[in-house]
């Protein structure tokens, strides 16, 4: 599959749903740590699909092709849950990542149910943002 036109809006729409779970997972490491949740959250998004996006993007550029080191740009998503990983620190009760805790309180990526919610608009608002570049290809009659 080439990465340009159809393909490019394919390929924003799965590093769509992969930084979706990052920006989850970034929120939820993030609360142990002394960094900002939100901004551990748009960073993992950021870095996950932008890149991908403006390499893909170029391939309409023909004297700037990069779109072959696009699907590649995805792995940036990474950079994110790494530094949290080397500036965590060790939480007194730290949340947990999936079920009920003995309050009865429901837990997503160590996300409240809210913070979910928050957390796949914007990331749903960021991809519409994104495919901008590639109405003219989608919806051409």
């Amino acid at each position: 599959m080439e990465f340009s036109e159809i393909g490019l809006a394919i390929w924003v729409f799965v590093a769509f749903m992969l930084a979706s779970v990052n920006a989850m997972l970034c929120r939820g490491l993030g609360k142990s740590t002394e960094m900002n949740p939100e901004f551990l959250a748009n960073m993992g998004f950021f870095w996950s699909v932008i890149p991908a996006a403006m390499f893909g993007a170029s391939a309409y550029f023909p004297w700037l092709d990069l779109s072959v080191i696009a699907p590649f740009a995805f792995l940036l998503g990474l950079v994110p849950l790494a530094v949290i990983y080397v500036i965590r620190g060790k939480p007194e009760q730290a949340p947990m990542m999936f079920g009920r805790d003995d309050q009865g309180r429901l837990s997503l990526f160590a996300c409240s149910p809210e913070e979910v919610v928050t957390t796949v608009l914007y990331a749903v608002l960021a991809f519409e943002i994104c495919t901008i570049f590639l109405w003219d290809q989608l919806y051409r009659a």
